[in-house]
């Protein structure tokens, strides 16, 4: 299982920050073949992946792989167009959930720190 400091968003963030974080987010199992995001729902949330991978199908029919480190999510939060792709877990996924907003709130007041 990857940590949340291991993140590619994240990178950068002090570990006390990243450990304020951490205690502020949900941990989610999602079951292989399991449609964790679907194309055109409303977003309430942004995942980042701790364990597992998923594939990305995007409107265009393209397919890409995530795993661990990797987030999604966040696109439907900022735009609230819905979500822009479906995720399907390719094997037994966990992913750190947590609104965008709290999140981006987390990192500014990290950054103004430094």
């Amino acid at each position: 299982m990857s940590e949340l400091k291991d993140a590619k968003l994240l990178k950068g963030i002090p570990e006390s920050e990243i450990r304020s974080i951490e205690r502020q987010v949900k941990t989610v199992r999602h079951p292989a073949g399991h449609e964790i995001v679907l194309r055109g729902e409303g977003g309430v949330g942004f995942m980042i992946i701790t364990d597992g991978t998923v594939t990305v199908k995007t409107v265009t029919g393209k397919n890409r792989k995530l795993g661990p480190g990797d987030s999604f999510g966040e696109m439907a939060l900022l735009d609230q167009e819905g979500r822009s792709a479906t995720i399907t877990a390719d094997t037994d996924v966990e992913v750190a959930y947590r609104l965008l907003q709290t999140m981006s709130r987390r990192i500014r007041q990290a950054e103004a720190d430094e």
